[in-house]
C-alpha cells in the first residue's frame, strides 16, 4: 500500500472517530412553553424535548428563578423523562413576583436547557386566605416578630409527635431562648402538657404512637380523641406536626419496580401501616411497584383529616404540614427518592392558598448566609442531583457562640446545633403568622 492511501485511510478513520466520540456526547433538545393558569402562588408550564441526544433522557421538567438562567440546582419539576411534550406546575411562588423559567432534560451526558421566559404573578387580594410557609427565607426574619406577638406564642401550647429528628425543634428552642431571652420556651417531654400560661411557649411531645399519626385510621381516629381531649380540657393545642424521621429511607432499600415518571426505585419503612412494614412511595399508583398502599398521599389524607374534624369541632388547633429529614443517604438512590417526598409535600403546600407547611429539609439545605447543599447521585453514569443537609447545620456552639465542628449527638435529633436553632427561629416565626402577625410590621 503506498504512503498517499495510507495517509487517506489514516484520515478517514479519524474523521469516522471523531464522528463517533461526537454523537456519543450529545444533549438532549428542549424547548420551553409559555406560562399559563398564574396565580399568586402557581402557575403552569411545561416544555417539549425534540431529541435526546446521545443517550436516553432520564429526567425532565422545568426550573425558575427570581432572577435569570435558573438551573436544576434550584426550583424544579422532576416531569418524567423521554421525548416529547410535558406539562410541569409551578408551586410555592410569592405574589407580586417576576420569575425566569427555563426547561430542561437531562441524559447521560449532562442538561440541556429551553429558551428562558418570564411571567408575573398575581396579587393574593383574599385576606380570608391565611398561607403560612416557613421555610430557608424566613430564618432571619424571626428578629422582625413584634413584641406584641412574642407574648401571643408565650401563650401557646404545641405538640410534635414523632421521632428523634423532632427533638431538633426542642433542642433548637432551649439554646434560642439562652441566645435571646425573649423567646423563653417550656418543654415538656413524656409527660402531661403544661397548663395555660403566659411565661413561654410549651413545646413539647408524649409517646402516642408515632407512625400511626397517618398510617392507620385507628390511629389517626385516637390522635383526633386526643386533640379533643385537650380542648375539652379548656386547654387545647395551638398547633400540631409531625416530626419526621428516617421514614422515607429506613428498614427497606430501594427496590420493587422502577417509577416511569420518576425514573427511581422507591425505599422507606411503614411501620404499622396496614400492608405491613414495607417500602411506599408518593402516591396510589405506586401500590404496583411497592405492595403498599401507604404513600405520600396517605399523609396528606391524614392532614386534611385533622384539618376537618378541627373545623367541624370548633377546635383551634392549627394542623401544621411538614417535610422530612436531609441527613444521611448523600449522593444515592435512596437520597434523590427522599428529596422527591420532600418535594411532594412543598408541592402540595405550595399549591394551597390556607395552609400552614413548616419546610424542614428547605431549612436544613441551606445554611445562615442562604447557601444552598446539592450533591450528586450517579445513576449509572447520569447525574442526577438532590439536596442534603449544610454541613454547616451540623455544627456546634462553644460557650461564646462560636461556630464548632459537631460534637456526639447525645440528644439523637441528628443535627448539629447550628441546624436546630435554624429550625426553632422559623419555627418562632411560623408561630407568630399563626398568632395573627402579618409577617411585615414591626
Amino acid at each position: 500500500m503506498n504512503r498517499s492511501v495510507t495517509l487517506y485511510l489514516l484520515m478517514v478513520f479519524i474523521v469516522i472517530s471523531l464522528s463517533t466520540i461526537s454523537c456519543k456526547n450529545e444533549l438532549p433538545t428542549v424547548v420551553t412553553t409559555n406560562i399559563t393558569e398564574i396565580t399568586p402562588f402557581t402557575a403552569m408550564g411545561g416544555g417539549s424535548v425534540s431529541t435526546e441526544g446521545s443517550a436516553i433522557v432520564i429526567e425532565r421538567g422545568v426550573c425558575w428563578s427570581q432572577t435569570p438562567n435558573p438551573d436544576i440546582l434550584g426550583a424544579r419539576t422532576l416531569d418524567g423523562g423521554g421525548v416529547g411534550v410535558f406539562n410541569s406546575k409551578l408551586t410555592n411562588l410569592s405574589p407580586n413576583t417576576t420569575y425566569h423559567v427555563r426547561a430542561y432534560a437531562s441524559n447521560s451526558t449532562g442538561t440541556a436547557y429551553g429558551n428562558e421566559v418570564t411571567f408575573s404573578t398575581g396579587t393574593n387580594n383574599n385576606s380570608s386566605h391565611k398561607r403560612i410557609i416557613a421555610d430557608h427565607n424566613v430564618v432571619n426574619e424571626f428578629e422582625k416578630i413584634p413584641q406584641r406577638y412574642l407574648d401571643e406564642v408565650k401563650k401557646m401550647l404545641v405538640f410534635i409527635p414523632g421521632m428523634s429528628h423532632g427533638y431538633g425543634y426542642f433542642r433548637g428552642a432551649e439554646l434560642l431562648e439562652q441566645l435571646d431571652a425573649r423567646f423563653q420556651v417550656n418543654l415538656w417531654i413524656n409527660t402531661p402538657p403544661p397548663l395555660p400560661s403566659q411565661e413561654g411557649l410549651r413545646l413539647g411531645r408524649i409517646e402516642l404512637a408515632r407512625e400511626n399519626f397517618y398510617t392507620l385510621q385507628n390511629g389517626i381516629e385516637a390522635y383526633k380523641d386526643y386533640i379533643s381531649t385537650a380542648f375539652r380540657a379548656d386547654n387545647p393545642y395551638h398547633a400540631i406536626w409531625f416530626g419526621w424521621s428516617y421514614q422515607s429511607t429506613w428498614e427497606n432499600a430501594p427496590g420493587g419496580g422502577i417509577d416511569p415518571l420518576y425514573n427511581v426505585r422507591w425505599a422507606g419503612s411503614s411501620k404499622n401501616g396496614p400492608d405491613g412494614n414495607l417500602r411506599w412511595g408518593l402516591d396510589n399508583e405506586d401500590q404496583v411497584l411497592t405492595g403498599n398502599s401507604v404513600s405520600m398521599d396517605t399523609y396528606i389524607s391524614a392532614m386534611e383529616q385533622y384539618i376537618k374534624f378541627c373545623a367541624t369541632n370548633s377546635i383551634p388547633t392549627r394542623m401544621v404540614f411538614s417535610n422530612g429529614v436531609v441527613d444521611g443517604n448523600a449522593s444515592s438512590e435512596n437520597g434523590f427518592q427522599r428529596e422527591l417526598k420532600n418535594q411532594h409535600i412543598r408541592n402540595y403546600a405550595g399549591g394551597q392558598e390556607d395552609i400552614v407547611f413548616i419546610d424542614y429539609a428547605d431549612i436544613l439545605v441551606h445554611n445562615d448566609t442562604g447557601e444552598k447543599y446539592v450533591v450528586q447521585w450517579n445513576d449509572k453514569g447520569t447525574l442526577r442531583p438532590h439536596q442534603q443537609i449544610h454541613p454547616d447545620n451540623l455544627k456546634d456552639y462553644n460557650e461564646k457562640w462560636e461556630i464548632i465542628a459537631g460534637e456526639r449527638d447525645t440528644i439523637e435529633d441528628h443535627i448539629g446545633e447550628v441546624g436546630a436553632i435554624r429550625l426553632a427561629k422559623a419555627m418562632w416565626w411560623m408561630l407568630a403568622r399563626i398568632a395573627g402577625w402579618d409577617g411585615v410590621s414591626t
